[in-house]
């Protein structure tokens, strides 16, 4: 593909700060063919448009960091992964940043918001019962959150790094299209909240900040699954079987599983016991 040649993935590699920019720009260049070709369904065709933008880099910095870990290992493990692990998240957070932008711009056109937001909003409204009235309920209400709702999150997110692993050692970088669907379910989940309870663009700043909190470790989690999932694939693949190489990838993915599995158990302690309780303070 062309991409391959304009945007060099040792290049991005070395500037992970740069795939925000990617995603950011891909993202808004999704928007722009889906709002002409694709406007019934625009929901759903940003996001793979999005993924197919990205999937050409990311295919190839997944193959550099397998070789990277067949040779080494787990030797210098955190300095061999910091790198794809950044670019990765760089790319979610311009994803993620574009749809913020975008509802925040739309949010004053309702027709518009729900071509951007359609899929995301039922999603949200049959799978979560979100609503107007369930975020003020939760605002006004006693505070009755507890070990079980964060078990209940913590399930909820391994199964998605389960699926994120998955997807990534059969289709390879294609697990980023999950991510960004959660990044587009995020950002209008986080804009239909601010929109319902804060007062002023102050509390709709503060209320965004309060979910990073949890949302980046969470995003981490999956990242980092998708990671691992897909430099097995091409260890599979480009790596004989049984020889150190391959066993060094396997070590290193099972390490990064791990690692998704921490992350995605301290955002379900967070979500419960600090941005739950941070937004009964601030609202």
């Amino acid at each position: 593909m062309v991409l391959e040649d304009l945007f060099n993935p040792g290049w991005v590699r070395r500037r992970p700060y740069l795939a925000f920019v990617f995603g950011f720009v891909f993202t808004f260049v999704a928007f722009l063919i889906s709002r002409v070709f694709f406007r019934s369904s625009m929901s759903v065709a940003m996001i793979f448009l999005t993924t197919l933008l990205l999937i050409p880099t990311l295919i190839m910095l997944l193959r550099m960091e397998e070789q990277v870990e067949g040779k080494y290992g787990l030797k210098h493990f955190f300095h061999n992964h910091k790198d794809i692990f950044e670019v990765y998240l760089f790319s979610f957070l311009g994803v993620f940043a574009a749809f913020v932008v975008l509802g925040l711009a739309m949010q004053n056109n309702p027709a518009s918001y729900d071509q951007l937001f359609d899929f995301q909003t039922r999603f949200l409204s049959f799978q979560q019962g979100l609503s107007a009235e369930s975020v003020q309920a939760f605002v006004q209400g006693g505070y009755d959150m507890g070990m079980s709702h964060a078990t209940s999150l913590f399930i909820h997110d391994l199964l998605v790094v389960l699926i994120c692993f998955v997807l990534s050692f059969f289709y390879g970088a294609s697990a980023i299209f999950l991510i960004i669907l959660n990044g587009s379910v995020f950002a209008n989940f986080i804009i239909f909240v601010t929109r319902t309870i804060a007062q002023n663009a102050a509390q709709g700043v503060q209320a965004f900040f309060i979910f990073m909190i949890h949302l980046i470790p969470e995003i981490s989690g999956f990242l980092i699954a998708a990671i691992a999932g897909g430099v097995v694939s091409k260890a599979v693949l480009y790596e004989k079987k049984g020889s150190a190489r391959f066993k060094n990838v396997f070590k290193d993915a099972t390490i990064l599983m791990l690692i998704a599995m921490c992350l995605v158990l301290l955002s379900s302690l967070l979500e419960v016991f600090v941005t739950a309780r941070l937004f009964k303070l601030v609202f």
